[in-house]
């Protein structure tokens, strides 16, 4: 009888059977209670980290980490997958800190568990961290101050309104108020061009007040020498050369160009008895028919003067490059004349004819008819040369066009900017700040990793 009780194992089975199924219970319990875990801290880890974006695009302001803890508040649906409402005991928490040009956002969070709770679990603190920085700028503002600026006038005032503006008014706050308060950190530069290109003030910190007394001074002048403010940006005032830094240490770098026009000069080497000048030649036409479009060219003339590169008026006496002879003296070319002026342009190009065919690259002149096409094309294309060579270089292009066909060419400014995200029309001088504005807050977006 005793050998029968001991060998009657169903008692056994019953205990196991139970224990095993607590711990398989434990199991699927802690898969269930994981998955919404989970599920809250990937909610949790998206909002800490739009706070730190947040924070670090205002690091260098006195409200970056309300702003970032905020932000991250904001982004937290209260009561996610059963976590504590606002206002109640283990809703989201968020802090903020900052440091080294980081700013860092920590969330916590307490999910309610279910299942968990027949093993005396009554609640989970989840947490998740965001880091952000911001990098340092380069930016080199060219603006137009040609002639057309004035026509009317509120042109360049609208201008000038959206690049310096008023800081103190957040509605008629300049491009450059948004990177005031890290100006000495930050570097900008501005190169404005007429007929001639110049470094306005050379890319560096401390840019507010020089670039501001500059736009200010601005007065709109001359023809329209894109080629030449594209070249200067990456001169010796203009960006640093940052070839064979590491990707990831580089300096932020961005070109913010606008017109209201076309490329209607170049600048170029000219040859005239026997020397060498480095000039400017421009087009030249009644007031707004001077703008390089077909429909321009038979009122529109190369100018027979030779600029100087530094100067709207100053010229070099007697050298007229309307003419494209071999430069030599009179008896030592066949060119009629004293002398006859010869561009670089023309040393291997041989320009096409009207009336069909081309002209050889040793003619002694050139009509304006077929002249004009090939020096409105070749002031374009110097232009988008020059740009390639900043985006070469990893310089980020943002165009703004202000006007509307045919005055401006959309089609080139995209060329010319670093793609469609980057290129802008103003049809109206008072659309000019929203874009400047949009610009300068996306430069800022950029800057934060």
């Amino acid at each position: 009888m005793k050998n029968k009780i001991m060998s009657n194992e169903k008692g056994a089975f019953l205990v196991i059977f139970a224990l095993v199924l607590m711990v398989l219970l434990g199991f699927v319990a802690l898969g269930i209670e994981g998955g919404r875990w989970y599920l809250v801290r990937a909610e949790l880890s998206k909002s800490v980290d739009a706070g730190a974006l947040a924070g670090a695009i205002n690091i260098f302001t006195p409200y970056a980490i309300p702003l970032a803890q905020d932000f991250a508040k904001e982004n937290f649906q209260a009561g996610y997958v059963g976590t504590s409402g606002s206002g109640t005991p283990g809703s989201a928490r968020f802090t903020a800190s900052m440091g080294n040009h980081q700013v860092s956002v920590t969330g916590t969070v307490d999910a309610m568990p279910v299942l968990a709770q027949l093993f005396g679990v009554t609640t989970i603190p989840v947490s998740a961290t965001g880091v952000a920085q911001k990098n340092k700028v380069e930016i080199m503002l060219i603006l137009d101050r040609s002639g057309s600026m004035g026509q009317p006038i509120a042109k360049m005032n609208a201008l000038k309104q959206a690049t310096v503006g008023n800081c103190n008014n957040p509605q008629t706050a300049g491009f450059i108020c948004h990177f005031q308060s890290s100006q000495d950190t930050d570097k900008i530069g501005l190169i404005s061009f007429a007929t001639s290109a110049r470094v306005d003030f050379g890319l560096n910190t401390y840019f507010f007040t020089p670039i501001t007394n500059s736009v200010n001074a601005m007065n709109p002048v001359g023809a329209t020498n894109m080629d030449d403010a594209l070249d200067q940006a990456d001169g010796l005032q203009g960006f640093t050369n940052q070839t064979g830094v590491p990707v990831g240490q580089r300096v932020k770098q961005y070109v913010v160009f606008f017109s209201d026009g076309m490329p209607t000069a170049l600048r170029d080497t000219f040859r005239y008895n026997g020397t060498l000048y480095d000039g400017i030649v421009y087009g030249v036409g009644p007031s707004g028919s001077a703008n390089c479009r077909p429909a321009d060219y038979s009122v529109m003339s190369v100018a027979n003067v030779l600029n100087r590169p530094d100067s709207e008026t100053n010229t070099y006496p007697g050298v007229g490059p309307a003419t494209t002879g071999d430069g030599k003296a009179s008896g030592g070319s066949a060119c009629p004349g004293p002398g006859t002026t010869k561009w670089s342009l023309f040393q291997t190009t041989a320009v096409p004819r009207s009336t069909g065919g081309v002209w050889p690259v040793d003619q002694c002149s050139i009509p304006m008819r077929d002249l004009l096409p090939y020096f409105c094309g070749r002031a374009k294309q110097l232009a988008l040369d020059n740009a390639q060579v900043l985006k070469n270089s990893g310089v980020e292009i943002y165009t703004i066009g202000l006007g509307s066909p045919p005055y401006i060419d959309q089609a080139f400014l995209l060329s010319l900017s670093s793609g469609s995200g980057y290129a802008y029309i103003a049809p109206t001088p008072t659309q000019l700040q929203a874009i400047f504005e949009t610009i300068a807050k996306d430069i800022k977006l950029r800057l934060v990793q």
